[in-house]
């Protein structure tokens, strides 16, 4: 029996490797403009295809909707950050028109990656409220500017207080160079660059991922379903499970073995929704005669 456990599990892990990684669909309309070259507009329609895609995906990722303005934000923000996160495209289908350009794009989006930027930005900590902070902002900013880092607040889901902590001092000198600080909890964090997202960013990940946050959110549970037909029922509730990524992440198949009542399975899961993700496998696992049972392994 143990040796046929290991090899199902052989078979299904292979199998996993095989179909891992899933695209993302995406159409893009361009619009044409005066003076940009069909290969200007492709690549610009390209960008944003990227960019629509790494926001189809975080939308999955989080645990609770963002909203249509800072959805756009998020959006707007990867056009020129979504990089890190492409790990591959198939261009399905590309219409070039006097009205500008279609393209039908299948994206392959490395979700680890994603994932973690996610948490550095705050946006798993603060879809649900907005996080306290303190705000002391640079003077003389362009409009442009200005926009600029009223987006990246609110992207970030900061909700403006006239005293305490965390408390960030940004400022802007004559030759462009921002530099900030970020104090919390006798934590203090500095950043310096050109580029203001950048710098914003770099100020705000220790604090969206400090050791008392990681630890709030560690959720992990195994997950053992019982009563499959065959290991095939088992790699596509496999599937399933893996696209539940707004109840559930991070999961991992740990074990596949032969029991007298079928194929029985073991994933360790990273829960984000409890209450959701339960809703989740009574509306799938019962109708289909499989009993399942959670056991939580700490963090």
């Amino acid at each position: 029996m143990r040796v046929m456990q290991v090899f199902l599990t052989s078979a299904l892990v292979l199998c996993l490797l095989a179909g891992a990684a899933s695209a993302t669909e995406v159409r893009i309309f361009k619009p044409g403009e005066e003076g940009v070259s069909p290969r200007e507009l492709r690549s610009r329609a390209m960008a944003e295809g990227f960019a629509q895609a790494v926001l189809d995906e975080s939308v999955r990722m989080l645990p609770a909707a963002l909203g249509e303005t800072r959805a756009e934000l998020l959006r707007q923000y990867m056009i020129d950050n979504s990089k890190p996160y492409v790990q591959g495209y198939k261009i399905v289908s590309s219409e070039a028109m006097n009205a500008g350009l279609i393209l039908n794009l299948d994206v392959f989006i490395d979700k680890k990656t994603l994932r973690d930027d996610l948490r550095r930005m705050g946006l798993f900590a603060t879809t649900q409220a907005p996080q306290p902070a303190t705000l002391k902002l640079p003077d003389g900013l362009t409009g442009d500017e200005t926009a600029a880092l009223q987006g990246l607040i609110a992207l970030t889901g900061l909700g403006q207080q006239s005293t305490g902590e965390p408390a960030l001092s940004l400022e802007k000198n004559d030759k462009g160079v921002y530099s900030g600080r970020l104090q919390y909890g006798g934590h203090r964090w500095v950043a310096m660059g050109k580029d203001l997202a950048t710098v914003w960013f770099d100020l705000w990940a220790p604090f969206f991922t400090r050791a008392e946050v990681v630890d709030a959110r560690n959720n992990l549970h195994v997950l053992s379903v019982s009563g499959w037909f065959s290991p095939d029922a088992a790699l596509e509730f496999d599937r399933v499970l893996r696209e539940w990524d707004a109840a559930v992440q991070e999961v991992q198949l740990v074990e596949l073995d032969m029991q007298p009542t079928g194929v029985g399975a073991n994933w360790e899961v990273r829960v984000v929704n409890g209450e959701r993700f339960d809703v989740l496998l009574r509306g799938f696992l019962p109708q289909r005669g499989l009993s399942y049972q959670m056991t939580r392994t700490g963090n």
